[in-house]
């Protein structure tokens, strides 16, 4: 057999290989059913599962009626079979399906009731340095 065909035939073999990774984030919150925001985007309501390409940090907003929004950093890092030169592998030549997901469960607090009153106070008193703060 020629250098030629193998050559030819080891192309065609990691052209048609089933290599994959599945990426995955699975978001959860306490009470269930809250909006999600991921990167500023909604996504959905909880429990969520949001398939994705990319590593790195995530802003994760979650809002829920009665409850206090919650604003944080989701770390998505990298497992050690998508890190180079072994991605290429895993992703292109491994033969069968790899998944990652990445799992964070948020429980929401109540929302804080203020009275009325306090509210209208604070309302005066943010007005009042309004008015004092010169515009720029």
């Amino acid at each position: 057999m020629s250098l030629r065909r193998v050559v030819l035939a080891l192309a065609v073999a990691t052209a048609a290989a089933p290599g994959c990774v599945e990426r995955e984030l699975r978001i959860e919150s306490e009470p269930p059913g809250a909006d999600v925001w991921i990167d500023g985007r909604h996504a959905g309501k909880t429990p969520l599962r949001e398939p994705f390409t990319f590593y790195g940090n995530r802003g994760l907003e979650l809002r829920h009626g009665g409850c206090t929004p919650v604003r944080q950093t989701m770390p998505v890092n990298a497992p050690w079979f998508q890190i180079i030169p072994l991605d290429f592998f895993f992703e292109h030549l491994w033969p069968g399906t790899l998944r990652d997901v990445h799992e964070v469960k948020i429980v929401m607090e109540p929302a804080m009731e203020e009275d009325p009153l306090s509210l209208i106070e604070k309302a005066k008193r943010w007005r009042a340095e309004a008015e004092k703060t010169p515009a720029k």
